[in-house]
């Protein structure tokens, strides 16, 4: 019962609505990147948004920022959010600009006792799963550079379909990185996929006045539970490469022409799921 009540305390729970605000521990450091995704490998495609990977002791949380912030806003102040998405998008404007950016998928690490939960919304509508915390195996290089004023070592990976190369700094002794790239002795900074479709920067590292590390996530409504990794992404293939639903040119780049999803030749950060559209 003792360890029962000790692991319990560890989160302060809030729900409001179908809010889920989870506080685990406070946060020693935060991180924000640059992360850079193509959507046509064709014509070389591409937008940026910024993500914020929060760290504790035991626990972080990895989150497109933009995005967060305009979830909160729409829950408080639904006047405000309206207000500045119509100063954002004009009548007559032919681009749509999202006042939250691009990213959806939101990455909650150590949540529960070594387990990691991933949320995003597919089509409109809100999922998640857990799988255990597992690192990459990692392989680690000679070469050195330098970056934002940190000695970086290379490590490289090949990691559920993709090879990866990360720069991590020993000199700050945090075993995390950006999305699923961790295990490092050292915080990475950098990060990219051997055909950089996907891309990561650090621009900026704070350690003051952080905001605690858990889950966070101001929804309308609970999300759909998957069981599988795999079930997720296969849906995300089904709804945004092959299905209807699929991520607009128009959205991304102001392209008044038809979009047809089969056109882009993309896929995502994770590729081990079947390629099949049901």
């Amino acid at each position: 019962m003792k360890y029962i009540s000790f692991f319990l305390s560890l989160f302060v729970t809030t729900n409001m609505g179908a809010q889920i605000i989870k506080n685990k521990e406070s946060a020693i450091l935060e991180v924000h990147y640059i992360k850079t995704t193509v959507t046509d490998t064709l014509k070389y495609r591409s937008y940026s948004d910024l993500m914020t990977l929060r760290v504790g002791k035991t626990s972080a949380m990895f989150y497109p920022t933009k995005r967060m912030w305009a979830d909160s806003l729409l829950q408080s102040n639904y006047a405000l959010y309206e207000k500045l998405h119509r100063e954002m998008n004009p009548v007559g404007q032919t681009e749509y600009k999202p006042i939250g950016g691009i990213e959806r998928e939101f990455l909650f690490r150590n949540i529960n006792d070594g387990e990691t939960m991933v949320y995003r919304k597919i089509a409109g509508d809100a999922y998640s799963y857990t799988e255990l915390t597992a690192p990459p195996v990692w392989e680690l290089a000679s070469e050195t550079k330098e970056i934002m004023g940190y000695i970086c070592q290379l490590a490289t990976c090949n990691y559920r379909g993709r090879i990866w190369k990360v720069w991590f700094s020993p000199d700050i002794p945090i075993n995390e990185g950006p999305w699923k790239l961790f295990g490092l002795p050292g915080l990475v900074l950098e990060a990219n996929d051997e055909k950089n479709h996907y891309t990561y920067k650090a621009i900026g590292l704070y350690t003051q006045n952080l905001q605690p590390v858990g889950i966070r996530l101001y929804i309308r409504n609970r999300p759909y539970k998957l069981k599988f990794r795999q079930e997720y992404l296969q849906k995300m293939y089904k709804e945004y490469i092959k299905g209807n639903f699929a991520i607009s040119m128009n959205t991304l780049h102001g392209n008044s022409t038809q979009y047809v999803p089969s056109d882009a030749q993309y896929d995502f950060q994770e590729r081990d799921y079947p390629h099949v559209s049901k």
